[in-house]
């Protein structure tokens, strides 16, 4: 089960760099077919710097993160976790070009009871820094870790 003395445990900041290719990509991939998302002149003529990333772009960002594991660093059993949801609060714009740092701490953990048993929310929220130090996005997100089976 979760440790909840990992509770403002905080992971080694990561940096992504955002590509207009992919950009277009997970545009495509999500079917966000305004052409602001694969146009640079529609961009700019919409009031971007350059090709913005569609809403949800930052989860891709998590495959460029080191290679912690969640089972060692929080003490979870992945094999007894679901998702549980997360909430984007987008205070800047993030376009082609942009570098972002990431930085990733757990925020709470809390126990509750559901029909199947005992699980744990653990929640965390990554924080978007840009190049000029500008925090543009917190992505926060729910894991849901369910009890062991009796």
């Amino acid at each position: 089960m979760a440790d909840f003395g990992k509770i403002g445990f905080e992971w080694p900041p990561y940096t992504i760099e955002v590509e207009r290719g992919k950009i277009a990509e997970f545009a495509l991939a999500v079917r966000a077919s305004d052409p602001v998302y694969t146009d640079r002149a529609a961009a700019r003529a919409a009031g971007y710097a350059d090709v913005p990333v569609p809403p949800t772009f930052s989860a891709v960002g998590q495959h460029w993160a080191p290679k912690t594991s969640v089972e060692d660093d929080l003490g979870v059993d992945l094999k007894r976790v679901l998702a549980g949801g997360a909430d984007w609060e987008y205070l800047g714009d993030i376009v082609a070009g942009d570098v972002l740092t990431v930085h990733g701490r757990v925020v709470d953990m809390v126990e509750k009871r559901g029909g199947r048993g005992p699980m744990t929310l653990i929640i965390r929220e990554n924080t978007f820094v840009n190049q000029r130090g500008e925090t543009v996005l917190r992505l926060r997100g729910t894991m849901i870790e369910l009890g062991a089976a009796s």
